[in-house]
Parts: C-alpha cells; structure tokens; sequence
C-alpha cells in the first residue's frame, strides 16, 4: 500500500499517492538532439552488463536502490518496489493532489447519500497480463487480504467490508462515516489477480523465480539484482498501450557514477541532489524538473532504547538540533526546501506552526541532557548524500551539548529492516521521510497505536483525535482537531520535522513528461503517456 512510505521516503533520491503534487518548475535548455545509443550495450557502473539501450523504444531511468528478490505489492513500502508496482499493477484509481480523480481500472466510485458505503464500477473487458479476466472477485479479493493484516483501512477500528454485487460491480460498506474515506480506498491498493494468489499464505513474489501478473502498464520481463528491472510494454492495458515498448531501472547506488552514466548518454532520466545539478544547467542536452511530493524528512527519536525513555532528555536531544542548519547542509540552496513544524507539510491546508518547534537552545539542551545517554547511535540510508550530510550536521549540533553521535548509515533493506522493528534497541535515533496523502487522516498510519504507528507514538489522546478527525465532514471543525493533535504529536518530543524539500528530476531534454505528469513516489503519473519528443 503506496502511503506506507515512511520508510521509502527516508531515500532522498527518493505522498498523495494520493499526496500532494505538483507540476512542477521546470528548468530547461532547448531541445538536444537524440543522444541514446542505438542497440548498444551498457555496462553499470558496479561491472554488472546491463540490457541494451534503444533508440526510441527504450527509456531507461537511474535510480540509487534495489528493491531486493521480492515484492508483496500489498505491503510494499520503499520507493523502489512502488515504483515497481506502479508499473506492473494498476489501482482502481488514482487522486491527484488538486484532487482530480483518474478513473483506471474503475469507472466510478459513487458514495451513498448518508456516507456510509460506496459503489464501484469496473471498466469493462479488463484483463491481466497473462489474459485471465480481471473482475469485482480481484477487488474483493485484494481489499480482504490487506483487511486480514492490517488496520490501516479500518474505520472506527472496524474494516471496510466488501460485497461483489456483479462481475464489474462493488459495494463497500463502511462502518462509520469517515472524511478520508474516497482517498483511503484509492491507489494505495494495488489490486492482485484472485486467481494467482489465493490459496496462498503469503503475496510475496520471488522476482528471481515467479512471474508478475499485474494490469499495470508494464509487464515485469527481467530483473537482476542489483543490476536493472526491465519492462515490456502491456498491449491489454486499459488506458492503452505505452508510447513507449521497453522500460528500464538501471541500478546504480553511488551518485558521481550515476552522473557519469547520465552524461554519457547511457540513460534518459536521474534524480539528482541540489550538489550534483552543475553539469545540467545551461545544457540544452538535459531538462532540470524541480517540482514538490509533498515530502517531510524528520528525525525520529527510539523511544524503544533505555537512552530515549526519558521525555526531558529527548527534549534536551531536540533543543540541540537546528533544522534550518541540517536542511542547507542537506540540499545546499534554501530555494530547494522550506522549513516545517509539524508533521504535515507546510502546504497542507491543515497545516499549523502553532506547535512546540523545539527551537534550538543549546545552553537548555546541555541542561536537559545531563546525566542521560552520552553515545548515541544514528541510523539512515548511506547511499543518499543528502542523507549524509544531515547525519553530520546532526552528529555536530550534538556533540555542542556533549553527546557523541556514531553514523550507522546502512543499506534500503537494512534500514527498512531497522525501522519496521518498533521494538529494536540497535539504534537510538533514526533520519527519514514520508509522503502521504492530502487528507490529515493518511498521516494516522504514523502516529496512531491503531494503525501501523510508524513513529512509535503510544497515546490514547492521539489516537482518539485521529479517529474524531476522519469521522468528522465539517471542515472547520478538522481543522481544530487536526491542530490540536500536531500540537499533542510535537510536545511528545519524539519526532522533530525538519520541513518539505523539493525533488530534482533530470531528463535528456528529448523526453516529453507534459502527459506523464511529475508526480510523488512514482515520478511519472502515467506511465504509459511518457514519451520521447
């Protein structure tokens, strides 16, 4: 489910997903002329042979993580297998964050007059990639199995039931109104076919021996790990066939040879740090697309470690930080971030700096701090320097106070590994980010004991508000709920945003993205719209 990102959003080069999104401001030199390399085989940077690269029917995309040998497209929460399902497996639709609804496998999504159930309709004629018929049994199927391990579609603690009332009908009945209801049940889900994984105790797909059944625009041909993910254009896809036959994700983990493939023409598209964008301006060969996900890196304090189970030595750890220092450390430019206090973006109409900001004091946080923890142990992901450079900024602004800060950068799996854990001491302190959606309800999933709590966050108010939130149409009086558990959230000194930072996509400028549109997590919308010029 696409708004797990907690954890994939802490890869820099990492919604709404329903998040938030924007076209984007785009900076670019005039049209260059088509520098692929026709039929010709590119090596990766690790030795790997990566497949052949096409004139126009291939478009390959850098990108710095392996989503490893499996993929459960029901619990995937890192970028990289997102992406993946983004291109294998379709929802039934999509919101975009100005909240115009793209209908893909479903027609239409109406709900009742009193709110409390909703009636999809399924386009006609829908297949999956091996043929079989796609029907309301796939979406009961789908929506059923994420309700039998999660409580992330729950509503007043009780599961969205579904009923199929014929083969491209479906009545979802909810328990309780609930505000965020439409967004919820959107494309977060990817829908599984019925008839590959029923009977089956787990949807984890081994990438390396089964094959990927999806409806998505892309059927999954080859993966090698570490090395590339290779697409084919899906025929049956029910938006219409890709411009574009072969898509590519080329895996490459460090970022001065990923720019090096970039400029010699060995891929089309990389997301890039705010240091790595000199080669690319003023260069009519590339296209520089800035544009927001919505995304909001934190640093979340290990309330699971004897170091952090004190609440005023936590506040001691806060009031040492800067964020302003750790965010131009990070990107470089301050035209690339803004600084937030919540753990809302600060576009979110729901947004409010009405908070505790834990501004930085360093003679109170030496106070505080005294006679707590002195060595502390920083996880995040090393293969982003963005990353990296807000660990040390970090590890600086608490030594100021006396606390030694070792640097645990490690690998996406082990991060993912080290934070899914809530109960894991190994470290006290982590560096991540998250795009959720454009409703405050999606940002339960984080901080609520009732849903997957990502920030490991115990409070019975907190969670009641949460839940007084979502079942609550007046917006006015969300609004005040809303604020007041953005309040409740920062006093616990537990999780310290640091704001919202802009991605930066760079494309060889004979790559048209205007159909495709720049969206979070996935990068292209709409995949089958990309095309080249």
């Amino acid at each position: 489910m696409k708004k797990r990102l907690l954890t994939l959003m802490s890869v820099f080069a990492v919604s709404a997903l329903v998040a938030a999104c924007s076209g984007g401001n785009t900076t670019s030199g005039e049209s260059g002329s088509d520098s692929q390399a026709a039929s010709s085989e590119v090596q990766g940077s690790e030795g790997g042979e990566q497949p052949q690269a096409q004139t126009s029917d291939t478009f390959t995309y850098i990108i710095d993580g392996d989503l490893g040998n499996t993929l459960n497209p029901l619990t995937a929460d890192d970028r990289y297998s997102l992406m993946t399902c983004h291109a294998a497996y379709a929802p039934a639709y999509h919101i975009y964050g100005d909240g115009t609804i793209d209908y893909i496998l479903a027609e239409s999504m109406e709900p009742s007059e009193d709110g409390l159930s909703y009636t999809m309709k399924l386009k006609k004629g829908l297949k999956w990639s091996d043929g079989e018929a796609l029907t309301a049994d796939d979406i009961v199927f789908t929506y059923d199995k994420i309700n039998a391990t999660t409580q992330n579609l729950f509503v007043d603690d009780k599961p969205i039931e579904l009923e199929k009332v014929d083969d491209t009908t479906v009545l979802f009945k909810l328990p309780s109104v609930s505000a965020s209801a439409m967004e919820m049940l959107s494309d977060e889900v990817s829908i599984i076919p019925k008839h590959i994984f029923e009977g089956k105790s787990s949807t984890e797909i081994n990438l390396l021996e089964e094959k990927v059944v999806g409806a998505g625009p892309y059927v999954l041909e080859e993966y090698k790990t570490g090395e590339y993910l290779k697409f084919k254009a899906n025929p049956d896809y029910v938006k219409g066939k890709p411009y574009i036959e072969n898509l590519i994700y080329r895996i490459i983990e460090k970022s001065d040879t990923a720019t090096l493939s970039m400029q010699g023409g060995e891929a089309d598209a990389y997301v890039a740090s705010p240091d790595m964008l000199d080669p690319y301006k003023d260069n009519e060969a590339f296209t520089i697309h800035n544009y927001s996900e919505g995304r909001v890196p934190y640093i979340r304090l290990n309330v699971a470690c004897d170091s952090m189970k004190d609440k005023k030595y936590r506040e001691g750890i806060l009031q040492a930080l800067n964020r302003d220092e750790i965010m131009l450390a990070a990107y470089t430019d301050k035209s690339f971030y803004e600084l937030g206090y919540s753990f809302l973006p600060y576009d979110n109409k729901y947004y409010t700096d009405d908070v505790e900001k834990w501004d930085q004091n360093v003679d109170k946080a030496k106070e505080l701090v005294a006679g707590g923890a002195t060595k502390l142990k920083l996880c995040y992901i090393s293969n982003s320097p963005v990353l990296e450079k807000m660990a040390l900024a970090i590890q600086s602004e608490l030594k100021a106070v006396g606390i030694e800060v070792e640097l645990a950068g490690t690998n996406d799996a082990g991060y993912i590994k080290a934070t899914n854990d809530l109960e894991s001491t190994e470290y006290d302190m982590f560096i991540g980010g998250y795009v959720m959606g454009s409703d405050p309800d999606t940002f339960a999933m984080m901080f609520s004991s009732k849903k997957d709590n990502r920030m490991n966050y115990h409070s019975e108010e907190i969670d009641n508000l949460f839940a007084e939130g979502n079942a609550t149409l007046d917006d006015t009086k969300r609004q005040e709920i809303y604020k007041k558990v953005q309040r409740l959230v920062s006093e616990e000194a537990i999780y310290y945003p640091l704001g919202t930072n802009l991605r930066t996509l760079i494309t060889k400028s004979n790559v048209d993205t205007d159909e495709a549109m720049l969206v979070p997590i996935y990068t292209f919308g709409d995949l089958a719209k990309l095309k080249f010029k």
